[in-house]
């Protein structure tokens, strides 16, 4: 996916000089992907950055929307959408930031837990640092953005073992499974050639 989206997010990030460009996709609540907020500091400091997933939901709920990771009314999806870490960085600043940082990153744990009791760990919780994290190291005169684009063409990972995609998909939530994955490269090109003028058929919509 990401050899037809780069070179339009490329251009983006030319023709808005920006320093950071995020590829994101329209994110549902609760799914599994960081979501690009703009984050206000105590002190009226403002940056466009990556909110883990696994911290959305309780951020919300600290600050702005009290129901925490909800959908929008008006499109049935998260009013942030969803960072798919596929990022464009100005090379200029980007060769400055590491001049000036070393090239470290702040560390974080992201434990996965087996269930909502949050006794047992699904796997191994490791330290781990993000390269989503760059643009909270950048100065306030940074141009941080991001472009937007459908997830059957620009993100559409094939992960989920059968029993867990049962139930992503019990909860309307994309299930990133192998069968999800395969029919995403069809709808794909159906994007692809809609967008060029091509009159195709409305999709047939199946449950097997």
């Amino acid at each position: 996916p990401s050899l037809k989206v780069l070179p339009a997010a490329i251009g983006i990030s030319r023709r808005n000089q920006l320093d950071v460009n995020s590829v994101c996709v329209p994110r549902m609540p609760g799914e599994s992907i960081g979501g690009l907020m703009k984050l206000t500091h105590a002190d009226g400091r403002t940056q466009t950055a990556n909110v883990e997933y696994n911290q959305i939901d309780a951020l919300l709920k600290a600050t702005v929307e009290p129901r925490g990771d909800v959908a929008d009314p008006a499109t049935g999806r998260s009013p942030y959408p969803g960072s798919i870490n596929q990022l464009l960085f100005a090379l200029g600043p980007y060769a400055a930031q590491l001049h000036k940082s070393g090239g470290t990153m702040p560390e974080f744990v992201n434990p996965k837990y087996a269930d909502a009791s949050k006794t047992k760990f699904k796997s191994p919780t490791r330290l781990e640092c993000m390269m989503q994290d760059y643009p909270k190291s950048l100065p306030p005169s940074a141009r941080v953005g991001f472009s937007v684009i459908s997830n059957t063409t620009a993100f559409s990972p094939v992960k989920t073992n059968l029993a867990d995609a049962r139930a992503k998909s019990a909860k309307g939530e994309p299930t990133y499974s192998a069968a999800s994955g395969e029919a995403d490269v069809y709808a794909s090109a159906c994007e692809v050639l809609a967008a060029s003028g091509v009159r195709l058929p409305p999709p047939v919509h199946a449950i097997r």
